[in-house]
């Protein structure tokens, strides 16, 4: 077998639970697998505290940090549309196959989704077979990470619900947490429209 990442190839080790199927093949090596470095908890309530963003977000968990190798990867799963590399984080959130809340991909804006041909949040649930919904619309195409943080917590909201979440317990996923902006302006618009938990899950944090 061949590394998704780096093309070299590599021999899988065997264990009882690639044997038995309870865990999928692995698709990269070992050197490569072991540049990935996980993300250490920090504070993300401080940035939004006097606004109206406030406490929206009621948990936040990310899987992996953004060092040099894992924003290679991502490039190359977005930019360049390299699909396959979804298969690799499978087993991060196969784990959500007993998550009892509302599993909700951040949507990408539809002139997004053009230029990318795939949305990358969608493909990381799909290859590790979580069921997810959609209630969210995003409407505004805009790039977050460049904006001041006042800009950032005046600006206007992301998105718009299209479905029912009154009473639900929902958990956002994101590829990438940089200023928090997108998961705070979701979270805030599906308690607006009734949601009574927000948390969220990204793979990698800046």
């Amino acid at each position: 077998m061949n590394c998704l990442i780096c093309s070299n190839e590599f021999l899988e080790k065997p264990s009882w639970t690639s044997l038995f199927m309870i865990k999928q093949p692995q698709v990269i090596c070992d050197k490569c697998q072991s540049k990935f470095e996980q993300a250490k908890k920090k504070d993300y309530q401080k940035d939004w505290e006097g606004t109206k963003f406030e406490g929206v977000l009621d948990s936040l968990t990310s899987i992996y940090t953004y060092n040099d190798f894992m924003k290679d990867v991502l490039h190359q799963y977005k930019f360049l549309q390299d699909v396959e590399l979804a298969k690799i984080f499978r087993e991060d959130f196969v784990h959500l196959k007993a998550e009892t809340a509302m599993i909700v991909p951040i949507p990408m804006h539809p002139e997004k989704m053009k230029e990318r041909t795939f949305a990358q949040v969608d493909e990381l649930l799909i290859a590790a077979d979580i069921p997810f919904s959609q209630p969210l619309q995003k409407t505004m195409n805009t790039t977050q990470g460049k904006k001041s943080k006042l800009d950032r917590t005046q600006s206007e909201i992301l998105f718009t619900v299209t479905e029912n979440v009154v009473g639900k317990s929902i958990l956002l996923i994101d590829d990438l947490y940089t200023t928090g902006t997108t998961l705070h302006h979701a979270a805030y618009i599906l308690k607006q429209a009734g949601a009574t938990k927000v948390s969220a899950l990204t793979l990698v944090r800046v």
